[in-house]
């Protein structure tokens, strides 16, 4: 039997920072020409961006793809698409993705505090004294930080 639709529910906490972890995202202008860059270059893969959020040095995304896409090609498109926009906007303003990437797959029905986490990475990193989790530093070593 020929199947003709099919559903997937693949989604992923990846997670960019910039070159040696610089403070390049510096407003809600640079933050939202980023996110805009990922969001359209997600729809032109066929992927979906569900959340965003930011810090000066890193991005988190929470991104659902389809199947047929590959990690390194999406991650690599939403680097290389938001660099370029960024160029293009700030010519004088010099922006770099640091080298890799950190990702996971998360399970859809258990989400949620991972969704508000990512939101409000602008508050939460304001006052915090602790890693988190879901945080990545020393230049991108991802170390995992037991739950509290």
């Amino acid at each position: 039997m020929k199947q003709y639709h099919s559903y997937n529910s693949l989604f992923f906490h990846l997670i960019f920072w910039t070159k040696r972890r610089l403070g390049l995202i510096t407003n809600p202008r640079e933050e939202a020409l980023l996110f805009g860059a990922f969001k359209k270059k997600a729809h032109d893969l066929g992927a979906y961006i569900e959340e965003l959020g930011s810090w000066y040095d890193h991005v988190h995304v929470l991104a659902r793809t389809p199947p047929t896409l590959l990690l390194t090609r999406f991650y690599g498109q939403l680097k290389g698409f938001s660099s370029y926009r960024w160029s293009r906007e700030w010519p004088d303003k010099p922006f770099f993705w640091g080298d890799g990437v950190y990702i996971s797959t998360v399970d859809p029905r258990e989400n949620n505090e991972l969704r508000r986490y990512i939101r409000n990475q602008r508050s939460i990193h304001a006052g915090r004294t602790q890693l988190d989790a879901w945080e990545v530093h020393d230049f991108g070593a991802f170390t995992p930080v037991p739950a509290r």
